[in-house]
């Protein structure tokens, strides 16, 4: 499928919408201005028609008892040029002055040119002459009675007809000019739109090929365009930290095979080579290396069932206080041989989750905490609720962690002192794995730390 690119969608919908709000500007425009000016026509024509009728009344002369007929044939004449035909009737309704028997002819061209032209023009409108008749006073007695004939509702002469189509012109101009503006506006305004989004698209591409070190400007002023660049910043950012990581992870666990693989595979050489005996000691350490690299494989597939089974977990409700005083008797004898002080504090909690696997959260920070914790220390397991959620927090007196490696304790194999990971037996798993389980379970875990005054790890987990 052919796709076309956002800028081009982007103009070609904004001179879409603007075609359509200029073509309707116009149009209602047009009709609205029309109609006034018509309007205003009507009532201009039923004015002049007052107006007329007005000034032949006053002519009346109350002395003579009769009308000026010389005036009323000038104003007649003038009014026939207007549209206006007159007739004069005295109060006894006797014809004084008719401007079709004066001039018959003119009155009929006066008549077919309006009729022709506003047909033409005005079809809709079926108009006709219609003669509407005033009484005339004077001092409020009858003096006569004025017909007066023009075409009705409405007419226009050659000039107002050509005001309209004049207006009409520069409307349309107008329209036109608009849509040309918004045209280029909107190309403008779709280019300023879509160049982010190019840089970020250019950006995404070199990412894509693994350069994790480029980044997209985020000095923008639209919110929506920053967010997608930070977006993608923060992105490239995790990549190129999830690569140190797998990186990481590559060395470290290929330092946790090659030291025992190496070990193994020296003594059993030297000793199918007769150079070494096969003695009970040298035997018992091969089977020494061979149990840590059972270990090892078996954290690692303990790491990835818990990370495979996150949204299959056993939940129950239990008392995880009760919990805790248990997996703290199970460390009784090697808490005894350390000669370190350990208990826990809280009450009867209760919480619904899997216990199996919080069983082994506690155990794993209790096993850490053993680990690090030299021989006449303290560790202590907290179980308090707050609210809607409960924290685990097990804290000790060992010999800490740089403020530096905090950030990457629950990282796989990552150990603060390799040196100590023979002395304690641990490969840098156990808390990957009790992270992975309390993220499962909808929570959150991390520590705090003093060098050489001890540790806290804290876990917090919804109670329901």
């Amino acid at each position: 499928m052919k796709r076309i690119r956002i800028k081009t969608s982007l103009s070609l919908y904004f001179v879409i919408v603007v075609a359509i709000t200029v073509f309707f500007a116009s149009f209602f425009s047009r009709i609205f201005i029309s109609r006034q000016f018509e309007e205003y026509v009507k009532k201009n024509q039923k004015k002049q028609a007052d107006e007329l009728a007005e000034n032949i009344g006053s002519n009346y002369n109350d002395r003579s008892g009769g009308f000026n007929i010389d005036y009323i044939h000038g104003m007649g004449m003038y009014a026939l040029k207007d549209g206006f035909i007159i007739k004069l009737y005295d109060k006894d309704k006797n014809l004084l002055w008719d401007a079709e028997n004066h001039d018959m002819a003119l009155c009929h061209y006066v008549m077919n040119a309006i009729s022709a032209r506003m047909e033409e023009k005005r079809p809709e409108l079926k108009g006709e002459f219609v003669t509407y008749t005033y009484s005339l006073k004077n001092m409020g007695e009858d003096v006569g009675n004025l017909d007066i004939s023009y075409y009705t509702p409405y007419y226009l002469d050659e000039n107002e007809f050509g005001f309209i189509e004049a207006l009409n012109f520069i409307l349309g101009i107008v329209g036109t000019v608009a849509l040309i503006v918004a045209v280029t506006l909107g190309m403008l305004l779709a280019g300023r739109i879509t160049k982010p989004i190019l840089g970020v698209i250019k950006a995404a591409g070199k990412i894509s090929e693994g350069d994790y070190e480029t980044r997209v400007n985020t000095d923008l002023k639209e919110r929506e365009t920053f967010e997608l660049a930070d977006a993608v910043n923060n992105m490239a950012a995790a990549l190129r930290e999830q690569e140190f990581l797998r990186n990481e992870l590559t060395k470290d666990l290929a330092h946790e095979l090659r030291t025992p693989v190496t070990n193994v595979s020296s003594y059993v050489e030297m000793m199918a080579d007769g150079v070494m005996e096969p003695t009970k000691e040298r035997l018992l350490s091969c089977y020494e290396e061979l149990s840590r690299l059972g270990a090892l494989i078996s954290d690692l597939e303990r790491l990835e069932k818990v990370e495979a089974d996150k949204g299959n977990l056993k939940k129950e409700d239990f008392d995880i206080y009760e919990l805790a005083v248990s997996v703290l008797k199970g460390f009784e004898s090697v808490l005894s041989d350390k000669n370190i002080i350990a208990k826990t504090v809280g009450k009867e909690t209760h919480i619904f989750a899997d216990k199996t696997r919080i069983s082994q959260v506690i155990t794993n920070l209790v096993s850490n905490a053993v680990k690090y914790t030299d021989n006449n220390g303290e560790i202590t397991v907290f179980v308090e609720e707050h609210g809607e959620n409960l924290q685990i927090t097990v804290e000790d007196t060992g010999i800490g962690i740089p403020e530096k490696d905090l950030p990457r304790v629950f990282e796989r194999f990552y150990r603060t002192d390799r040196s100590r990971t023979r002395k304690t037996g641990g490969v840098g798993i156990g808390l990957s794995i009790t992270k992975a389980i309390v993220q499962a379970h909808n929570g959150n875990i991390y520590c705090e730390s003093t060098p050489g005054e001890g540790s806290r790890f804290i876990v917090n987990l919804p109670v329901k």
